[in-house]
Parts: structure tokens; C-alpha cells; sequence
């Protein structure tokens, strides 16, 4: 029988963190299928009727050890809990400290108000651990995953099931567990690479904003833009390139490609760098045409930002750039989350109002066993290593070895390839569906690229559509006073202690931004701290002891 104290108790607790929840819940009836037994060892277990039967969400004799069975088994980290039940399972789960989060998913508001009526769950929804995610769409668990699990601070991202719950709505709770199921691996891919190169981004960035207030450049409309990747196909489709140029088509490089189009002597117009590494100086080695727009990340490496003053730096996803976009400058913005130059390129070329997109060497494979292009810089590198016992063609065979290569053959022709190029390519051809843009990918050795062809461009009703122009926005502060803004802020931080939940939740929209700036460094730290938090608070140290290292 539903008990209205009980209700108000567990809402009054529900709406200290899920305020509009709470709101929405005393308007909803509660599910009439719902009802409460008694255990033989006393605790309540909520049951559902349907036609006739019933079913217990958790034993009837014993849903306390039950749940902490379930809660044993049950990974470290931040755990994706599906179905919510009398929550036995969810308590157990909370008194392990290595439970750094907790998003429980459920089907519909009327089963949640009948629980609430019949079982007492303050203590679930009382800790700051717990979220609570009623009746989403995939997509939209996706994305919340995607908001709310910072991996530096929370661990490793698993799940935990109640089996009798989900058993009772497959089909809903599968639908969302399938949408959840690339993100792990997704999330780890993109935590690796700031384990490796936080910190270098955020040194990186604030040596390159002196620079930034003194070179300029702008990229004119393109209509028709050619785009060069370093794939060995690029040898063979040299001459389209220079019909196609010659004809009036804008052509953008990815560096990679850049020192085998300077000895055909092609000049691009455009030349794209993301890398952070120096080695991207090898790419410019050959010299980089006067003529030639260099477009760097903020986070490029500084002896890059000395090869010309016609540079146009963007932003990237990266929280501090975003920070100083936001309040130093607006540049431009990138998408680098495809993880290569190549479809960045294509997002820049969107940027720059693209109607028709031509792509070169990208192959997202190893023809014939073959890395890049001749004449990119691979070859002199591996070249000048080269000693008795191990040849230049030896350091080619451990770089591809190195990736877990497969091989795939057709007929006489025949390429290797691994599962990071397969990830590049579906992340390139995701992305072109969104674009209003055709993709044109030419014939080559590599993996096929699949595209789509857009009826027509996009018109204003006259003869040509207003294409954008792609520039930075005018400063708002010195880079001097930006960085001293920015470095007071994160000394007004108070430290992180607790459950992080609990400390975002008290930090203003400014200081919260501010200190999601840290999360790459972090990232670099956490191997060797004691936990989330303490990374972040070593990150914090380290970033303010660097931005005094800055010559003013």
C-alpha cells in the first residue's frame, strides 16, 4: 500500500540533486502494476503483474545478499546501472569506495513514483554519486555519458544489471545498452592520446600566443577544394591534382603530403598541421611556399609558428583552448575528434564553404605493404636510421607491425590494415554525411572511402550562395593579462576534496570552466597520483608553476 510520507521523504532527498525530476514526479501516477511482498528474510522486493503473472525484481528470500553478490561482481569506476528496483544491488554498490559514479537508467516515471511510494531510498538518492536517467532515448544516454564521465576523475566507465528488471523490458534496455557499447573504447582512444600530449598542449598554447598577435591570414571562400593526404595513392593522382589546380580549385595539404607536392613543384594554397609533436617539423623540411596559407593549431609546435607570417591558428576541442577562445580571442574552430589531419581537412574545408571536396591519398590502408607516399618524410627519417642490422625497410615493417596489421587481399592487388586506420575511415565518412558538401574520394589502392552526393549546393536565390570567410576575431585582452586572469582564477580554486560531483556542483559557470582547463594535464599525472582528484590538484600546481616559466 503506497505510503505518502514515505513519497514526501524520498522527494524531499531526490530534489536536492534532481530538482526537475522531483518537480515532474507528483504529477505522475503511480504505476499500478507495481507492487511490494516481503522477503522470508524480512526486506521488501517490489514486484511487477503482467497478464496474470508476477515478477520480483530481486529474491524472495534474500534480496540483501543478493545485491551484494551483484555489487561484488560488479567492475570499479563509474558503472551505468540498468534498471533501479528496491536499488539492494545500487546500496551495495555505494559502500565500495572505489565507486567513483553511479547513472541509473530506468524505463518510465510512474514505475519510479511507485517505488518511491512503497521502499524507502534516501540513502541511494541522498549520495552525490547517483544519478538518476528516466525514459531516455539512445542518443540521448550517449550524450549524457558523453557530459557527465570524465575519465582522469572517475576510473574505468562499466555497467551493472538487474537482470530481472531488464528481463522485462528487453527490447528498451537493450536498444540502450547497444548505444553505449562503442563509447568505452571511444573514450579510452581519446584518453590515451591526453595521457600523452596534455601537457605538451597546454605548453604548446601558451608559447604560441605572443605569436598569434602578430601574424594573420585569412582563408578566402572555396568553392571547389582539393584536398592531399600522404597515402601512396597520392603518386599516382599527382597529375589530376595539377589539371584540377590549374583550372582554378583551391588545394589544401595536410602536412604529411607537403614535402612530395614541393618536389613535383606543386604549391598548395593551404596547409594544414594538428600534431603537437615536433617531429611535424620533418613535414616542412623541403621548405613551405611564400604563397602558402599554414593553418596551425593553437597547440602546433612553436618552431612551426617561425616558418611564415600568413598563419591562421584554430581551435580545437581541447578545454583550454576553448577557455581562451572564449575570453582571450575567437579562432576559428576545428574539429580534430576524427584523430588525423586528413579529416580535419574536410571539416576545415566545410569551414571555408566547400561545395565540392576532391580527396587524395587516403587510403586508410598500406597498399602493397607500403606506408606513405615516396618523397614524404618517412623516407629520409627511417633512412638516416638505417644501420647493418636493421635497413630502412626494417623500421617500415616494425612502424606498421606496431599497429596490429591485417592483410587483405584482391586479385593482384593487395594492402594491410589495422583497426586505427578502419577508425580513422568511419570517422571521416560519419562526419561527411553531416556536411553539406559533396566528397569525392579518387580512385586508388587504398580502402574505398564511402560518400555521398548532395543534390545541390545550398543557394541564396542568385546565382552564387554567400561562402564565409575563415579568420580570427579581434583580441579582447592581451595575452599577458589573459594569462594573468587565468592563473588567479585557478589560485582562487578551493581544493578538490570528496566526491568530485560534490565540488562541481558548488563551483560557479566561470570557475568551473576554468577548471575543466586542467583535465588534459591531468590526465598525464594520474598514473603516478593516488587518485582522480589528486591528479587534477597536481595538474593545477604544475600549470601555475608553468605560466610563470612565461618570459613577459
Amino acid at each position: 500500500m503506497a505510503d505518502e510520507s514515505l513519497f514526501n521523504q524520498n522527494l524531499v532527498t531526490l530534489g536536492i540533486r534532481h530538482p526537475e525530476l522531483a518537480a515532474l514526479l507528483p504529477e505522475i501516477p503511480a504505476n499500478p502494476d507495481l507492487s511490494i511482498i516481503k522477503s522470508r528474510k524480512g526486506p521488501l522486493v517490489p514486484v511487477i503483474h503482467r497478464e496474470g503473472h508476477s515478477f520480483p525484481m530481486h529474491s524472495r528470500f534474500d534480496p540483501v545478499s543478493e545485491g551484494n553478490r551483484l555489487a561484488g561482481e560488479a567492475p570499479e569506476g563509474y558503472l551505468i546501472a540498468f534498471g533501479l528496483g528496491g536499488a539492494y544491488h545500487l546500496k551495495a554498490l555505494l559502500k565500495k569506495q572505489t565507486v567513483t559514479g553511479l547513472m541509473v537508467i530506468e524505463k518510465d516515471l510512474s514505475l519510479l513514483r511507485a517505488i518511491l511510494e512503497l521502499m524507502d531510498l534516501t540513502g541511494l538518492l541522498s549520495d552525490s554519486r547517483v544519478l538518476l536517467v528516466i525514459d531516455p532515448t539512445p542518443e540521448d544516454l550517449s550524450r549524457i555519458v558523453l557530459d557527465r564521465y570524465l575519465p582522469v576523475l572517475y576510473g574505468n566507465l562499466g555497467s551493472i544489471t538487474l537482470r530481472s528488471r531488464w528481463d522485462f523490458s528487453p527490447d528498451w534496455f537493450t536498444r540502450r545498452a547497444e548505444a553505449l557499447r562503442g563509447l568505452p573504447e571511444a573514450l579510452g582512444r581519446d584518453y590515451t592520446v591526453q595521457t600523452r600530449f596534455g601537457r605538451r598542449w597546454f605548453v604548446h598554447t601558451i608559447l604560441n600566443l605572443a605569436r598569434s598577435e602578430k601574424v594573420s591570414a585569412i582563408l578566402p571562400p572555396a568553392r571547389r577544394l582539393l584536398i592531399t593526404a600522404a597515402g601512396p595513392s597520392l603518386e599516382q593522382q599527382l597529375p589530376e591534382i595539377q589539371e584540377k589546380q590549374s583550372k582554378g580549385a583551391t588545394l589544401l595539404a595536410t602536412d604529411t603530403s607537403l614535402p612530395l607536392l614541393v618536389t613535383r613543384g606543386i604549391t598548395p594554397d593551404i596547409v594544414l598541421s594538428i600534431d603537437c609533436q615536433v617531429v611535424s617539423y620533418h613535414h616542412f623540411l623541403k621548405g613551405l611556399p611564400r604563397s602558402t596559407v599554414l593553418v596551425l593549431d593553437l597547440a602546433s609546435p612553436p618552431v612551426l609558428t617561425r616558418l611564415t607570417d600568413k598563419i591562421l591558428f584554430f581551435s580545437s576541442g581541447h578545454p583550454f583552448s576553448l577557455y581562451l577562445n572564449r575570453l582571450y580571442r575567437p579562432f576559428p574552430i576545428l574539429n580534430l575528434s576524427g584523430g588525423n589531419v586528413t579529416h580535419a581537412a574536410v571539416s576545415l574545408a566545410q569551414a571555408a564553404g566547400a561545395n565540392e571536396v576532391h580527396l587524395y591519398g587516403a587510403d586508410f590502408s598500406y597498399p602493397f605493404g607500403q606506408a606513405y607516399a615516396r618523397g614524404t618524410y618517412i623516407y629520409p627519417y627511417f633512412q638516416s636510421r638505417s644501420e647493418r642490422t636493421g635497413s630502412s625497410e626494417d623500421s617500415f615493417w616494425k612502424f606498421i607491425r606496431g599497429s596490429h596489421p591485417r592483410r587483405e587481399t584482391n586479385g593482384e592487388m593487395w594492402r594491410i590494415r589495422t583497426s586505427f586506420m578502419d577508425h580513422y575511415r568511419e570517422s571521416l565518412e560519419e562526419a561527411a554525411e553531416s556536411m553539406n558538401l559533396n566528397l569525392i574520394p579518387a580512385a586508388g589502392s587504398g580502402v574505398p572511402i564511402r560518400h555521398r552526393y548532395i543534390k545541390k549546393p545550398v543557394t541564396t536565390g542568385k546565382k552564387d550562395r554567400v561562402l564565409p570567410i575563415v579568420s580570427a576575431g579581434p583580441i579582447t585582452i592581451g595575452w599577458k593579462d589573459f594569462l594573468e586572469e587565468y592563473a588567479g582564477r585557478l589560485e582562487s580554486l578551493p581544493p578538490l576534496n570528496g566526491p568530485p560531483q560534490d565540488y562541481l556542483a558548488e563551483l560557479g559557470t566561470e570557475n568551473r570552466q576554468a577548471w575543466a582547463t586542467l583535465l588534459p594535464s591531468a590526465a598525464t599525472f594520474r598514473s603516478d597520483s593516488k587518485d582522480g582528484p589528486s591528479s587534477v590538484e597536481d595538474a593545477r600546481r604544475w600549470t601555475l608553476e608553468r605560466i610563470r616559466q612565461i618570459p613577459r
